[in-house]
């Protein structure tokens, strides 16, 4: 490939590239501490949507119809400069991942990185979230299976001349199962 003065520099992959594992490993084992360590101070998230039944309702404000989930809106939350802690919330939330019935695993893809600034660079993933929820806390039995195809945008932020997780756009592509059954949202 030619110059174009996007490529990343060998350092700053690596220390992205971690920075993916660490996000999609602290979501799946439900670490949220973990998740904070590596949060730029504020951070941006973009609806991610689809459609399995062959059409989209528009319903911004909801954040599961059955058509349509805005990934920012579990606790009305902002897209752009959330706050890491309110991020972090959000996720947490037992409504969300937080939920103990939901286990996941956040399957990372092909990837590359574009530099956008000194301190900015973006990566684009294919991913699988794999998500599972159970009936009770021993795990027995299977409730709903729902993965998830995509290929996300992660943004990645020089903070303090280090690499932080600075944000996600989402567009997936299809989904296996009952997606819409793994999270209880009360809308």
């Amino acid at each position: 490939m030619g110059s174009t003065g996007t490529e990343v520099s060998f350092s700053d992959y690596l220390a992205c590239s971690e920075l993916t594992f660490e996000w999609a490993d602290s979501y799946d084992t439900k670490n949220w501490s973990r998740l904070a360590n590596i949060l730029a101070p504020t951070v941006k998230v973009k609806m991610a949507h689809y459609c399995w039944a062959g059409t989209c309702d528009e319903n911004p404000g909801k954040v599961l119809t059955g058509r349509k989930i805005h990934y920012a809106s579990v606790n009305d939350f902002k897209d752009d400069q959330l706050p890491a802690a309110d991020f972090v919330k959000m996720v947490a939330a037992p409504e969300f991942l937080g939920d103990p019935l939901i286990h996941t695993q956040h399957l990372m893809g092909a990837s590359k990185y574009r530099q956008i600034t000194p301190d900015l660079i973006e990566g684009y993933h294919q991913i699988r979230a794999a998500h599972q929820r159970y009936t009770g806390p021993g795990l027995e039995e299977i409730e709903a299976k729902g993965h998830g195809h995509a290929v996300i945008t992660l943004t990645y932020k020089k903070v303090d001349g280090e690499w932080k997780w600075g944000g996600i756009t989402t567009d997936i592509r299809w989904n296996e199962y009952e997606f819409e059954k793994i999270f209880k949202f009360t809308l």
